[in-house]
């Protein structure tokens, strides 16, 4: 007798083939919105947002309205968005480089003004899909094509970080940092995104996640080692965890 273990959510398109890089964490992402989508009845209202990057992709794989914002201004977009259709569900998906280089006055802004919208932002540490360039969020030392010893910060400066920026947001109801390197940590990231989506239909304010993922193209590792790099390297640098949360109160 056959038991049913696998159901692919209903806001995953039915025919897609995979474009990310192997061991690329965003179908990873993807996946877990798609899932909380369907247990939270969001799919039929929800408006998504995507950006320059590897986000691009998300008509590929979503059978969802999908605006396409131009670089950096996924934020701005939502925010439209959301004032003139505030039933709606909208969120945005972002890359670093996008959220946090071009766009971080639109990011910023956004959270401040506390729109009633959800971000989440992947963390790769460089710009992914246009050849692996230094971005925001560069660690010290971590070679790009465009650092190639090693991002120094008397030359480049230092790494942008995320939420700790986003947390001084009035108007953040809800900011967190998670990560897709364990079983474990994409557990714990569902949780935090499906807090962040809660926050948004309790109408609570802005809210954000950021995800640390792998680029195991663009860092010259086995996805094996990507996920050990996000270990090592970037927790002592992107520490895990709410860095704010006003749902409760």
């Amino acid at each position: 007798m056959e038991t049913l273990v696998f159901q692919k959510p209903s806001s995953i398109q039915k025919d897609c083939n995979v474009t990310f890089c192997p061991g690329c964490d965003h179908g990873v992402a993807i996946r877990i919105i798609a899932e909380l989508l369907d247990e939270l009845n969001l799919v039929e209202k929800t408006i998504v947002v995507s950006s320059i990057g590897c986000s691009v992709f998300l008509n590929d794989y979503y059978n969802l309205d999908i605006i396409e914002a131009p670089h950096g201004r996924a934020l701005a977009v939502a925010t439209g968005v959301k004032r003139s259709k505030p039933d709606k569900f909208v969120f945005t998906y972002q890359g670093d480089g996008d959220f946090a280089s071009i766009g971080l006055g639109e990011s910023m802004h956004g959270l401040s003004r506390g729109e009633k919208v959800t971000a989440i932002c992947i963390n790769n540490t460089n710009y992914g899909m246009t050849g692996g360039q230094m971005a925001p969020t560069t660690i010290i030392g971590q070679k790009t094509t465009t650092t190639i010893n090693g991002r120094d910060p008397n030359l480049q400066g230092y790494p942008i970080k995320i939420c700790e920026m986003a947390s001084i947001c009035d108007g953040a109801a809800f900011v967190a940092r998670c990560s897709l390197d364990s079983s474990k940590e994409i557990e714990n990231t569902k949780k935090m995104i499906k807090k962040a989506f809660e926050s948004q239909i309790n109408n609570q304010g802005a809210s954000l996640i950021e995800i640390l993922s792998t680029c195991p193209t663009n860092w010259k590792l086995s996805p094996q080692e990507a996920h050990k790099r996000i270990r090592e390297e970037l927790y002592p640098v992107f520490p895990l965890g709410i860095y704010k949360d006003k749902t409760s109160k």
